[in-house]
């Protein structure tokens, strides 16, 4: 049994083989998070923790528009080469890929370095604090880590990937508990946050170099040779996958940099251990996406349409039938959850907690459609889903903000959900009965 699971080509297998150690690495991180959540929301209090959270949410949002997300690139245009033993092209698309994400990360440098004098004053930081800041987007912003994640991963090495994210938790959690036995505050939680992706930025990469080898099975490369992608194909995907993945950051960041900003820290902090919570099941969800990304491209870059469609419509099921059990779950024990994690301060999080939690499952239902519409070259289709629920997201919450306060922008966040699954779902549908292959050319005699 051990052996088929070990072996099996099937491609559902081979997505929750990949998963398999993408969910050690999230369940070491899952354990953990609940750890030195509950040390940060006990240590900081109701509107502390909203301040950490307004911070760290900004700097990620800043990071989304300036420094480009490299992995998807490098999956969907290297995979073809690994396949047909191109092994230099693939080196130098990984290369490319890593000065295009180095680079956004320094302009981002700049711009935290000229707009966080202008925050400090609003949220009334100190010096030290606007130290750490400027420390922790540093880090964040200079340590390449997506690049890595997208070489390992077309090269279905999970293994190195998921030990280089589990290695952010570890950290976090050490961190958290020397500052709980010690001094914690604002600018040590900072700190160790932006440790945690310097470690993790070296791990990545040092598993990156271990070994050069790929797992992928090479076709005969007598006869084919895959075409680099053109510029403008290459900075098309680029630009639509970034976009796609600032919109997601945006609904996920922003909105608790807002909720900060007009309702106060406190409504921030209850909004944002809500929004925590229920991200742990979208964690649980990018476990399954990110592998299943990668065999669709595997699929897509060898033209095998019936397996695509089947893989599609399995992976669907599978995802639809673990959201509702999630959603169960979170209804009977989320009150229980936030309580034994933050204490009974923060119980007013829950009626938050069951429609963001609503909102993700909605999204979690839906976890294949944007891979699919990636894998198959259509990005641009994918970021029109995301904006269409990033503008239903904004007028909705000019309107319900004001009035409902954190219950209404959870609300509002559910009905963004839902517009975008069905925009995806709709499109992906079109790509899965037409699919589009990337046609190799023969190589010169």
């Amino acid at each position: 049994m051990l052996s088929k699971w070990s072996t099996s080509e099937d491609s559902l297998v081979r997505v929750f083989r990949n998963s398999s150690w993408l969910f050690s690495a999230k369940g070491v991180g899952a354990i953990l998070s609940i750890f030195y959540l509950a040390i940060l929301t006990r240590t900081l209090g109701v509107a502390g923790f909203g301040e950490f959270m307004v911070i760290i949410g900004a700097v990620q949002v800043l990071s989304a528009i300036l420094k480009l997300q490299t992995w998807q690139a490098v999956v969907q245009f290297g995979v073809p080469f690994l396949l047909t033993n191109q092994r230099k092209a693939f080196r130098k698309l990984s290369m490319q890929n890593f000065w295009i994400e180095f680079i956004g990360g320094l302009a981002a440098c700049g711009v935290l370095w000229l707009i966080l004098p202008y925050g400090a004053s609003q949220f009334g930081w100190t010096d030290s604090v606007v130290r750490a800041i400027m420390g922790y987007g540093v880090i964040v912003f200079l340590s390449v880590r997506s690049t890595p994640i997208g070489i390992l991963r077309a090269q279905d090495r999970y293994g190195g990937n998921a030990f280089g994210d589990a290695i952010i938790p570890i950290v976090r959690f050490i961190g958290a508990l020397i500052l709980f036995l010690t001094l914690p505050s604002m600018t040590g939680f900072l700190i160790v946050w932006g440790l945690s992706e310097f470690i993790s930025f070296v791990v990545m990469w040092l598993m990156v170099w271990r070994r050069h080898e790929t797992d992928h099975p090479v076709r005969d490369t007598s006869a084919i040779e895959v075409a680099p992608p053109d510029r403008r194909e290459f900075l098309a995907f680029l630009l639509f996958t970034n976009l796609a993945y600032l919109v997601s950051v945006i609904r996920e960041r922003l909105v608790v940099v807002i909720v900060g900003y007009f309702v106060g820290p406190a409504a921030a902090g209850l909004f944002r251990l809500a929004d925590q919570i229920a991200n742990s099941l979208n964690r649980l969800a990018e476990v399954f996406a990110r592998p299943l990304f990668a065999e669709l491209s595997r699929l897509f870059a060898i033209g095998q349409s019936r397996e695509l469609r089947a893989l599609f419509w399995r992976s669907l099921r599978v995802s639809a039938v673990s959201g509702g059990i999630l959603f169960a779950g979170l209804l009977l024990f989320g009150k229980n959850i936030i309580d034994i994690v933050s204490g009974p301060e923060y119980l007013a999080a829950f009626p938050i907690l069951l429609l963001l939690g609503a909102a993700t499952i909605i999204s979690l239902a839906g976890l294949g459609l944007e891979p699919m519409l990636q894998a198959a070259g259509r990005a641009r289709d994918a970021l029109v889903a995301r904006i269409a629920g990033l503008v239903t997201l904004g007028l909705l919450l000019t309107i319900f903000l004001p009035d409902y306060g954190t219950i209404g922008a959870a609300g509002v966040m559910l009905v963004s959900a839902i517009l975008t699954t069905v925009i995806l779902f709709v499109s992906s549908r079109t790509a899965i009965i037409q699919p589009q292959y990337r046609a190799p050319k023969s190589r010169m005699p």
